[in-house]
């Protein structure tokens, strides 16, 4: 994709990731990513805000000079996110441009060397709600600390009313056919915004709605974030949508339920979970640990107020992939707030006294009993069974 404009004097500069397999080596890139880089241009000299993955150095210093004909123009590359998708380029543009500064916070400035080895004099800090004067372009930066690093901030841009929001409001997928949201076909990036929100950013949901809120009271038109699509037409929508997603309220109706299954006995139990959830009109989403990703299963709890998790032992310990996705909830910590009902099944040796302690550092609450059960229940491990759906539909009501 060329340079496209976003207003005058402001251009996307950005890249598109179609041979990544994995974000952060970690997230499925089914459909790419984009790495959005701007360049706003003052009547006293140009800013860059943010530039790209390494790998895209050229391509973006290309595109970069499609819009600026003399890089002595530019005075500073912004600094809003340190990590390499957005910085990996920024070393070899510094080469390129003398006079160009980065513009960082206090805590990036100290952070900076360590990662890009970029000389101290190069660096100019800037403090919350500081602002750089390019002519007739203001930029105005603006703490968001944890979103999703300790040194980000945002940059907004005061006459024109663009807000160039980092990480916040990004979204995996690549700009296929189109830049802004009225160009694009929003379902499938909002699906992927929020895949992308539960994989990256809801470990900080308190630091997203304090950032909401500080945001709220600038007058925003236009939200650029680093990856995915710009929303020129419709900005409150994914302001509004990260607001329900750091809520654990999200939707009591939901109910999610991850389960595995050694050799099929322990579905027979998740059947007649799903089915009795299902006819007191619950909306239940299942995924197999075994086949379902985590980035799927975590953006699936982000929208579910109670999750169900069925599961054999495994070498005595708790099974493998239901043990992975139990670490990463306890790593992101999306329980705060949240439900979970615990269902093992085992043949010699119950784990879910293991489960129940990672899925309380993990922040849920636990929904008792906690069923402790052969893989072909007996009648008094049955009647728990139904003891807990009982608990779940009653919470589901409240």
């Amino acid at each position: 994709m060329r340079p496209r404009a976003i207003v005058d004097n402001v251009y996307w500069v950005g890249v598109n990731d179609y041979i990544k397999d994995l974000f952060e080596s970690l997230w499925p890139l089914t459909f790419g990513i984009s790495y959005n880089a701007y360049a706003v241009i003052g009547r006293d000299g140009v800013a860059l805000i943010d530039t790209v993955d390494e790998r895209y150095a050229y391509e973006y210093i290309g595109k970069v000079k499609e819009v600026v004909d003399d890089f002595s123009k530019i005075r500073y590359i912004v600094v809003n996110h340190l990590e390499p998708d957005h910085h990996g380029a920024t070393s070899i543009a510094l080469e390129l441009m003398p006079n160009a500064k980065l513009v960082t916070t206090s805590m990036g400035s100290r952070i900076l060397y360590s990662i890009y080895r970029v000389p101290k004099d190069r660096v100019v800090v800037v403090k919350d709600s500081d602002k750089i004067d390019l002519g007739g372009k203001t930029l105005r930066f603006i703490y968001t600390p944890w979103l999703h690093w300790p040194e980000t901030m945002v940059t907004y841009l005061e006459e024109d009313k663009i807000l160039f929001s980092c990480d916040a409001f990004g979204s995996y997928g690549a700009l296929q056919n189109g830049l802004f949201d009225d160009e694009l076909d929003m379902d499938f990036y909002i699906e992927e915004a929020r895949r992308y929100f539960s994989n990256i950013v809801a470990k900080y949901t308190k630091n997203v709605l304090d950032a909401v809120k500080k945001l709220e009271k600038i007058d925003i038109e236009i939200i650029a974030p680093s990856h995915g699509p710009i929303y020129r037409s419709d900005p409150n929508r994914i302001v509004d949508l990260y607001k329900k997603w750091s809520q654990p309220n999200v939707d009591k109706n939901r109910v999610l339920v991850v389960y595995g299954s050694m050799y099929g006995r322990g579905e027979a139990i998740v059947d007649r979970i799903v089915d009795r959830l299902r006819k007191e009109n619950l909306l239940v989403v299942e995924h197999n640990v075994s086949l379902s990703h985590p980035s799927y299963i975590l953006s699936d709890l982000i929208e579910s107020y109670i999750t169900v998790l069925v599961y054999p032992s495994y070498d005595a310990g708790i099974f493998p992939y239901m043990d992975s996705i139990l670490r990463i909830f306890q790593l992101k910590q999306v329980g705060i707030g949240r439900y979970v009902a615990i269902v093992n099944t085992f043949a010699w040796a119950s784990t879910a006294k293991q489960a129940t302690e990672m899925l309380l550092k993990a922040g849920f609450k636990i929904i008792e009993p906690v069923v402790e059960t052969k893989a072909i229940p007996d009648e008094e491990e049955n009647k728990k069974i139904e003891e807990l759906l009982n608990s779940i539909i009653s919470i589901s009501k409240q």
